[in-house]
């Protein structure tokens, strides 16, 4: 009786390879036409809000700004880039309208601060209020332009600082930025260490007397307000940083989509808030500036400015990022933070 001998046990493998590639293969280009087809309906669908709102937001990132594209014409395209604002002058904060509080002893657990849980319709993140504006510093890293930023754990760290978020834009092309080269104007211990004193920045800091300051200013200017830590930021689109001014939203400067975002504003008794949006997760795609100015009127915001944000946007506190960074390689390097330092320091 004739029988087929089986065949050996190692080339069973060399017959199974191929069909592995295969099915890896057509997986692939399935997950790549469902993905088109999702992006279609985006740009091309029967919602032109929706439309709106995916191109203004994925015009906000560094790796993404192209995806608008793959189904749209540069002409349709255009009808979604923002107004710049980036050289529009900006009416001067009011600083009669702050009247510092009186800052009581505090409790020996007392932080100085609270910090709060912000769960307001499609806004989820974190909001810090510093009581005494002073505690706000502004780091940085070091050897801008040669050597990489710190990411803001290590920032928090290198000044021991309790908790702290990031703060002025960056290059970053592509996506790939290294955190070395700021944007704009760096301010700190009121020393320009970053830019140039002519020309016109949006400009977001603090004088030496605690007060926040918003608006378009040359460096020079900014130093002789007495700001002693002070970054700049923009949007992709050139919008400005300004979202509040003496109590007033800045309306001109609120376009732009839904993504994670950072912002820092003043109460009327000095106290400094401290906020980070999430965004791009199944829990929340993100904010609007409008919903960055909402919190802070909330929360009794006189003026507030808008910080970098996206994959950037995140906050520390104890040594732990406490909020969901939308990073999905981790941290980034960040040239600037904002940090609350220790009592006394």
């Amino acid at each position: 009786m004739d029988t087929q001998t089986p065949a050996p046990a190692e080339k069973r493998p060399r017959k199974l390879l191929p069909r592995f590639f295969a099915f890896l293969g057509v997986t692939l280009l399935c997950l790549l036409i469902v993905l088109l087809g999702v992006i279609w309906v985006l740009e091309k669908g029967p919602s032109p809000t929706v439309t709106e709102t995916f191109c203004r937001s994925v015009r906000e990132t560094s790796a993404l700004k192209w995806m608008p594209r793959l189904f749209l014409s540069e002409e349709e395209i255009d009808q979604y880039k923002s107004v710049s604002t980036e050289e529009e002058e900006t009416a001067a904060v009011n600083t009669s309208l702050i009247h510092m509080a009186q800052i009581q002893p505090v409790e020996e657990d007392s932080p100085g601060f609270e910090l709060l849980d912000i769960n307001e319709g499609t806004c989820k993140g974190k909001l810090m209020i510093v009581y005494d504006p002073k505690r706000v510093i502004l780091g940085t890293s070091d050897n801008y332009g040669k050597e990489p930023g710190l990411t803001l754990t290590d920032m928090v760290a290198k000044y021991d600082a309790i908790a702290g978020i990031n703060a002025g834009g960056f290059n970053d092309e592509g996506g790939r930025g290294d955190g070395s080269r700021p944007q704009g104007l760096v301010i700190k211990e009121g020393e320009l260490i970053w830019g140039e004193g002519k020309g016109a920045y949006n400009m977001v800091g603090i004088d030496k007397d605690g007060i926040l300051h918003v608006g378009t200013m040359s460096g020079t200017e900014a130093l002789e307000l007495g700001i002693q830590w002070g970054v700049s930021f923009v949007t992709y689109d050139g919008l400005s940083s300004t979202l509040i001014v003496n109590g007033e939203v800045q309306t001109r400067n609120l376009g732009g989509g839904v993504n994670p975002r950072t912002a820092i504003g003043q109460r009327k008794d000095g106290a400094i808030l401290l906020l980070v949006l999430d965004g791009r997760s199944i829990s929340t795609l993100g904010a609007t500036m409008q919903d960055i100015c909402d919190i802070m009127l909330e929360y009794g915001a006189v003026n507030a400015g808008n910080l970098d944000g996206g994959s950037s946007s995140a906050m520390v506190y104890e040594g732990e990022v406490i909020n969901n960074c939308a990073s999905v390689v981790g941290p980034r390097r960040l040239p600037t933070a904002f940090l609350v330092m220790k009592e006394g320091a």
